[in-house]
């Protein structure tokens, strides 16, 4: 499976236990937001070149899943911390199909990556790069048509509207004054 068609739900760096339970880091922070469950096959990949998973990635099966204080996961066929201390560190993916379709007005984000940014006279701004998080909100990175980059909180005052159909968003561009 090519790493780029998959989505990082993850990171593992720490065993949980002696029974070769591994404590997830989830990306999404919000555990009650996180699809992953039971029995679902996901993609590992190694984050150093001490893990001993393949650099191609692995598919593998979560067997079973706890959130509380932390979440911890157990993959089925690690038998013991020490089998599971051979994979870490690794990074958890999973198919974008895997995902349930987002209700309403809600959209992925890692579906805005690549589209056309415009302005509200549908004049080309530039493209969504990547996205992050800084704890207040979700910024979007573009790259402007100029090759210069831009970091803009995700909220409907800079980005009025979305067109998923066409693959463009509405961006209203700040005034920056001397």
């Amino acid at each position: 499976m090519n790493k780029d068609e998959l989505i990082k739900l993850a990171f593992v760096a720490h065993p949980h236990g002696i029974k070769g339970e591994a404590e997830l880091r989830l990306i999404n922070p919000n555990p009650d937001e996180s699809i992953l469950d039971d029995d679902m096959k996901v993609w590992l990949y190694p984050s150093s070149p001490k893990s001993k998973i393949k650099p191609e990635g692995e598919e593998w099966n979560i067997q079973k899943l706890r959130f509380g204080n932390k979440v911890i996961c157990q993959f089925e066929g690690i038998k013991d911390r020490t089998h599971l201390e051979t994979l870490i560190p690794f990074e958890i993916y999973l198919k974008r199909e895997a995902f349930p379709e987002p209700e309403g007005d809600q959209v992925y984000l890692v579906d805005l990556i690549g589209m056309d940014v415009v302005n509200e006279e549908d004049a080309p701004v530039g493209k969504i790069e990547s996205f992050s998080d800084n704890g207040m909100q979700y910024l979007l990175d573009i790259v402007l048509s100029n090759g210069e980059k831009l970091t803009l909180p995700y909220v409907d005052a800079f980005f009025p509207e979305i067109d998923l159909e066409n693959r463009k968003i509405t961006v209203i561009m700040p005034e920056y004054t001397e």
